[in-house]
This record gives structure tokens, sequence and C-alpha cells, in this order.
């Protein structure tokens, strides 16, 4: 089963965002809630958690830029 991880809707505005950093790897086990990746959005950084435990497959590279509700990673639990 998959997990979409996605970036959190922070207005009802459209507002883009970059992906400043993952903490883990492509590949890595993560524990549910960990953080995981840091976004920054209207200036705004944001701390994504993992919603389960399992491995984390990435699919947005650190300084691309995401959008509300965006799907960045998927989590193979």
């Amino acid at each position: 089963m998959e997990l979409e991880v996605k970036v959190p809707r922070t207005t009802k505005e459209e507002k883009k965002g970059v992906l400043l950093h993952w903490y883990k790897n492509d590949g890595d086990f993560v524990k549910e809630g960990e953080e995981i990746a840091e976004i920054m959005i209207e200036k705004v950084t944001l701390h994504i958690k993992a919603p389960a435990k399992g491995k984390l497959r990435i699919l947005v590279k650190e300084n691309e830029e995401v959008s509300q509700e965006q799907v960045i990673a998927l989590i193979e639990a």
C-alpha cells in the first residue's frame, strides 16, 4: 500500500512554494510523524512529516517549485 505525502494547503488562494530540503533520502525507511522535508510558501517554512512508517519514495527534487496539495512523495507501507 502506498500513502501520498502532500504539500499542505496554507491559504485559500493557490500559492506556489519551493521544496527546500529533504531530511531523508529516496529509499530510506521513515517513522510515522518523523520530519522528512522542509517547504517554503509565502515566506512561511513548513516541516512535512511522514503520515505513516515505511519506505520513502521521493517524487520532487530539492529547489523545485511545488503547489499546495501536490504529492511530493510516496510512502510504501
